[in-house]
């Protein structure tokens, strides 16, 4: 059972409710987690579960809640971090994609790397060659240039992450700033 077709706004909901359900949902740990989520919705098939948590009462936000926290438990009884569960997912794409040979994940993955370089170039220089001209663009070609950009430079983390690995002291910063911000 992968978790991770249902859709998006779907994904949303499980991902800010119960994140550790979420992580495991769509990795080699996912048979944990069909019967925490039928219970709660009935059914465990993303297709039945997609409108369910779009339309979850309170009560069973907080049972796929208590069901997080239930899984971390059985999780760190098993001896199985979250950073593993991450690393778990990365290292079986890496894997999968050393075993097909397919070229398309290395050439989507330049596309998106240079897409991002090509376009912040782009944009500097704009500003520092026409400063006039891109000036005087209309707000809503700016958000358009600035959401093109944040999607390019989303993706092209994501790319390099793949290839590169992601440095766990990132992530730590990442989360106690969060934490920090939050209180």
């Amino acid at each position: 059972m992968n978790l991770k077709t249902i859709g998006k706004d779907a994904w949303q909901v499980l991902q800010t409710v119960a994140p550790t359900l979420a992580a495991t949902a769509s990795g080699p740990f996912a048979p944990l987690v069909g019967p925490l989520v039928a219970k709660i919705f009935g059914s465990a098939d993303p297709k039945a579960l997609e409108p369910a948590l779009l339309t979850a009462t309170p009560e069973q936000l907080l049972a796929l809640k208590q069901a997080d926290d239930d899984l971390q438990i059985q999780l760190k009884q098993l001896g199985i971090s979250e950073e593993k569960l991450a690393f778990d997912d990365t290292a079986s794409a890496r894997s999968m994609e050393v075993a097909t040979k397919d070229a398309t994940p290395g050439r989507l993955a330049w596309l998106l790397i240079g897409g991002f370089l090509g376009l912040a170039a782009f944009e500097c220089g704009a500003m520092i060659f026409w400063p006039k001209q891109w000036a005087a663009l209309p707000g809503d070609a700016m958000g358009l240039i600035g959401i093109i950009f944040g999607y390019l430079a989303s993706e092209a983390k994501q790319a390099a992450g793949f290839y590169f690995g992601s440095s766990a002291d990132s992530q730590d910063k990442t989360r106690t700033l969060s934490e920090i911000a939050k209180s």
